[in-house]
């Protein structure tokens, strides 16, 4: 299913109160039980986004559960279904696929047609993020076997297992899917191949990543109390603050 819009976190609800992530300043890497202690104790979660060409943070959270052009009227065979973070994917016929997410209660997976009178059903599936190519939908899953699964033709199939839980994603310029999990950041190349970028990750238990974005290179992961970003060609991770 060809896909002709990813509407990702660069929602409108984000216009107000967005904070430009190229005037933020440079941070040694957290990694001593010290300061990633103060740091949890932030009462400051970021979640990163793009905007006219550039990358945002917010700390508004709640904006990021994505819009879409109509409301949804559950039914009682839905009961319940219809309710969590959502991730939102446009395809070409005008339809959506709307991913939601309720965490240790599960998620689902529906296609709903442009104006939201009709919908189906794909999964019970608790799909954090919906991510497209030109020609491949995934979406990254995180339950019990955590993993990247393929969606086409009102199907699922198998992609990637992953070994550790995910928690955000996104797809670079060469369609490889980057993903933070509760230990690494990781890049999974289009034969499924993975690649490590960052090991044994010292936001666990302590940083909690919220949303990560892809642009020109560079990985922006948005956490509590600042943004990890992480440079594809360099290798070098960078931690950002307000100040």
């Amino acid at each position: 299913m060809r896909l002709l819009l990813l509407l990702s976190l660069c929602m409108t609800s984000f216009q107000d109160g967005g904070l430009l992530l190229r005037d933020w300043k440079a941070h040694p890497i957290p990694t001593d039980a010290t300061t990633l202690t103060k740091y949890k104790a932030s009462a400051t979660d970021y979640a990163v986004y793009m905007r006219y060409g550039d990358v945002y943070a917010t700390k508004e959270l709640i904006m990021a559960n994505q819009s879409l052009p109509f409301l949804i009227t559950p039914v009682p065979e839905d009961s319940g279904k219809l309710t969590g973070n959502r991730s939102i994917l446009q395809t070409s016929d005008g339809h959506y696929l709307v991913a939601f997410y309720r965490a240790a209660a599960g998620g689902s997976l529906y296609r709903f047609d442009a104006n939201g009178k009709t919908r189906e059903k794909i999964a019970e599936l608790p799909i954090i993020k919906l991510l497209a190519t030109e020609k491949l939908t995934y979406g990254v899953v995180a339950d019990t076997t955590h993993g990247i699964v393929k969606i086409a033709n009102g199907r699922i199939s198998p992609f990637k297992r992953l070994k550790s839980t995910p928690l955000a994603a996104d797809i670079d310029d060469a369609g490889n899917i980057i993903v933070i999990t509760d230990k690494s950041l990781l890049s999974i190349d289009k034969m499924g191949g993975t690649h490590t970028l960052l090991e044994k990750g010292f936001w666990n238990e302590y940083l909690f990543p919220h949303s990560l974005v892809v642009y020109q290179g560079k990985v922006y992961v948005g956490m509590r109390n600042g943004v990890l970003t992480y440079d594809l060609a360099t290798k070098k991770a960078v931690w950002l603050m307000e100040k």
